[in-house]
């Protein structure tokens, strides 16, 4: 038994593990895989520089997109995807994540800038990281008889001294926001369905049918 764990421990810490999975994937879902780590590094920079360049010189001014024909905008995009999906690639080298971690940090450190960035970048790993938040559809009791469908994003608040209470998101319909709501663990139910197909139906205020 000792001898397994020790082989499992090894192999935790293989750091060929991910070239092997790599090889496991298809062409299309590696190149997913790269396009979504590059998107975590992308987005939250390119709508902090968005906000920055719409607060300075007005909403879509500094691309000039709408001065660009049809066939270039088709090619602006492909070259827009094809360079996230790099970075993705990019990011799983050692020296590649200590040079984001760097400009990362500068970031962090100005004023007003640490804000945007941090909470863009927190959102967009809720939605595309490995550690996706919104996974764990539930359903909420509000009151007798009436329901909310959100998702658990907290399993345990004791951290503000309510262990008995999780935190949930509840998407609103038509609209991409929504509330965070602290309930008492009692109160909410997990969903056997897909976060997808859940996130559909509550979007679309339950035009679309869960599977």
């Amino acid at each position: 038994m000792i001898k397994n764990k020790n082989n499992m421990s090894r192999d935790h810490y293989n750091p060929y593990n991910h070239l092997i999975k790599a090889r496991m994937k298809t062409p299309m879902q590696l190149f997913i895989s790269y396009f979504l780590r590059g998107l975590l590094v992308v987005l939250p920079v390119a709508i902090t520089i968005g906000l920055l360049s719409w607060i300075l010189r007005g909403i879509g001014s500094y691309l000039y997109i709408d001065q660009l024909s049809f066939g270039a905008f088709i090619l602006y995009a492909v070259a827009v995807i094809a360079a996230i999906a790099f970075v993705g690639i990019m990011t799983k080298g050692v020296i590649a994540q200590q040079i984001l971690g760097f400009f990362e940090g500068i970031i962090e450190k100005a004023p007003g800038l640490n804000f945007i960035f941090g909470t863009t970048k927190d959102m967009t790993e809720a939605f595309v990281g490995e550690n996706k938040k919104f996974t764990k559809p539930v359903i909420v009791e509000i009151s007798e008889g009436v329901y909310k469908i959100g998702f658990l994003t907290q399993e345990d608040m004791s951290v503000i001294g309510m262990p008995n209470c999780c935190a949930v998101y509840l998407p609103y319909s038509y609209t991409l926001s929504g509330e965070t709501t602290v309930f008492d663990k009692s109160r909410v139910k997990p969903i056997d369905q897909e976060s997808g197909y859940v996130t559909k139906f509550v979007l679309s205020g339950g035009a679309t049918n869960l599977k």
